[in-house]
């Protein structure tokens, strides 16, 4: 009798779903909560917990030495009503307008002449622009005290020294027209080498090919620049612009040291406002309030910037 071997049947498919990729261990989980739980406690610390405790003292009535009362949103109606408030609008965006441009043409300007090849000894410019950036305010703030010093200061002597004595008693920080201008050259000095840096960065950035190509092609240096280079740097162009506007906005260090707000409150811009109305006035909740109108208007600004910064880097 022969014995026939049945061929093994073949197992049907598995119908199990495949395994979900493993979570990460507790271990991995712990290193990396470590990593980032410096960050998040200075998040929270330093800006979460006093936004939250600003926004609440902004709805009440709290004067430095006595207990908060809940008054609503009277503080944002005083506000609206405020000319002193308003004003400290209008000298911020004036202040801010003007310093941030003149400072990033002057910026973009510097930037495309160190990038040229034939500029020699670009290392030790580039040290030269960066150094007023790093330079701390108060010190500036004196020496620029010194330089608006009217009959003694630096600007008095180079007037007296070429004859111009017409320019030697120019009341630079007390006159209400020459006050904004002082403060804004201010801002100039000293932010113009942080924007050049970053025009230079994204002049470098850009292929050299490119650039020859369009030389190749018979495009002069001015062409190169304003049809190719200044296309391609739109995006950093747009960082640098916002930052040049949100930071300028919230001095408080030139404004305080050159004039303390005056003459007559044009050059009271809103930090200084803050500033005020906090230590010299007590009006506390006030001082809140405004604060959280300044923290909506450079979010408002940064929003629209970011925007077209999307935008640019769309197209």
């Amino acid at each position: 009798m022969i014995d026939t071997i049945a061929p093994p049947v073949a197992a049907p498919p598995s119908t199990q779903r495949p395994r979900p990729p493993k979570r990460p261990r507790n271990g991995e989980a712990r290193i990396a909560l470590s990593f980032i739980s410096p960050s998040l406690a200075f998040f929270v610390v330093f800006w979460a917990l006093p936004l939250i405790a600003t926004i609440g003292y902004s709805m009440t009535s709290w004067r430095v030495g006595s207990d908060p009362e809940w008054i609503g949103l009277d503080n944002y109606f005083a506000l609206a009503s405020d000319p002193l408030f308003h004003r400290s609008v209008a000298a911020s965006l004036t202040i801010s307008v003007g310093a941030s441009v003149v400072s990033l043409a002057i910026a973009l300007g510097l930037a495309a002449v160190l990038a040229q090849p034939a500029i020699r000894g670009g290392r030790l410019w580039r040290l030269a622009i960066i150094l007023p950036v790093v330079t701390d305010w108060v010190a500036t703030g004196l020496v620029f005290q010194l330089i608006f010093l009217p009959n003694q200061g630096v600007l008095a002597s180079l007037a007296a020294s070429v004859g111009a004595e017409a320019l030697i008693n120019v009341p630079w920080v007390s006159d209400r027209t020459l006050a904004p201008i002082a403060v804004s050259i201010f801002i100039i000095w000293k932010q113009t080498g942080l924007y050049t840096i970053f025009f230079f960065a994204g002049i470098r950035s850009i292929p050299d090919d490119v650039i020859e190509a369009a030389r190749l092609d018979g495009a002069s240096a001015w062409a190169v620049f304003w049809r190719i280079r200044w296309p391609m740097m739109k995006p950093i162009t747009v960082f640098v612009v916002v930052t040049a506007f949100v930071t300028t906005l919230g001095l408080f260090e030139p404004v305080f040291m050159l004039t303390g707000g005056g003459p007559a409150g044009e050059t009271r811009t809103l930090p200084i406002f803050l500033y005020e109305n906090f230590f010299s006035f007590g009006n506390s909740g006030y001082a809140s309030a405004a604060g959280v109108v300044f923290l909506l208007i450079s979010l408002a600004f940064a929003l629209v910037a970011s925007r077209m910064l999307k935008e640019s880097y769309e197209s």
